[in-house]
């Protein structure tokens, strides 16, 4: 059986393959104030509650955060007693990144750009829903080709909160319609259905720059909300993409664990 971990800047998705298929995963908070020893004791907990422990063979993890990195990985070295493969742009992914400075590309899109290509085998667009809302391109001979970074939809919600005297704080959810007829609707109205205009507007352009259609496919918590929003539907969802390219790089690269 294999680990995956996906740190990114609000919480580590953390996941247990047996051969391709998914068995468990689990979802933490991302604090750079835990030590190694607070995560090695959350991951030892959780992987013996399974009865897994001695069924785990390795690890690999991506991060976008780096005081967490070293301590997710001292903690399942540590806590685990496995090797731990820690993705990095020259990891054999089996993607070919096409961009001006491959070490600035954060590991989780190199993860969803390997699976993207990997399972789906056409031009692809991947936008993932996290803290920031991201766009990978992927062509058709599995060149990482750039992408788009967005404000996220959290992050758009809180600014409003946060920089406004009247506007309250919002939960999350669907967009009854496009014109809002109290407070909250008009803002999940400008948060939901704004974003969703902008993902249509920008795979309309992407496909036009391509000269290609894409492949759309759609990972991360609000991906479900948002997809009820567009013009044009993500051809895919896939709430697990990420974790589903470290198993496949994993595989690829397994000869650099010891």
């Amino acid at each position: 059986m294999l680990l995956v971990a996906d740190i990114g800047n609000t919480n580590i998705t953390v996941g247990v393959f047996k051969g391709e298929i998914l068995v468990y995963s689990w979802r933490l908070g991302s604090d750079k104030f835990k030590t190694e020893d607070e995560y090695g004791i959350v991951l030892n907990n959780l992987i013996k509650h399974r009865n897994l422990d001695e069924k785990i063979e390795a690890a690999v993890i991506s991060s976008v955060v780096l005081p967490l990195t070293e301590k997710i990985q001292n903690a399942i070295e540590k806590y685990l007693e496995i090797p731990v493969l820690v993705l990095t742009s020259k990891v054999k992914s089996g993607i070919t990144i096409d961009l001006e400075k491959p070490k600035e590309i954060g590991c989780d899109r190199i993860a969803n750009a390997c699976a993207a290509f990997k399972l789906y085998k056409t031009p692809a667009v991947v936008v993932d829903f996290g803290t920031a809302t991201t766009f990978d391109i992927i062509s058709n001979d599995a060149r990482f080709l750039g992408g788009v970074i967005a404000p996220g939809i959290k992050i758009a919600a809180e600014s409003l909160s946060k920089s406004t005297s009247l506007l309250p704080k919002l939960k999350i959810e669907a967009s009854k319609s496009v014109i809002g007829k109290n407070t909250i609707d008009c803002m999940l109205s400008g948060i939901i259905r704004g974003h969703a205009a902008m993902i249509d507007g920008l795979i309309l352009e992407i496909e036009n720059e391509l000269n290609s259609p894409v492949t759309t496919i759609a990972t991360g918590g609000y991906s479900t909300i948002i997809t009820e929003c567009l013009k044009r539907p993500f051809d895919y969802l896939d709430e697990h993409l990420t974790l589903e390219g470290l198993r496949i790089i994993y595989n690829l690269s397994r000869d650099n664990l010891s």
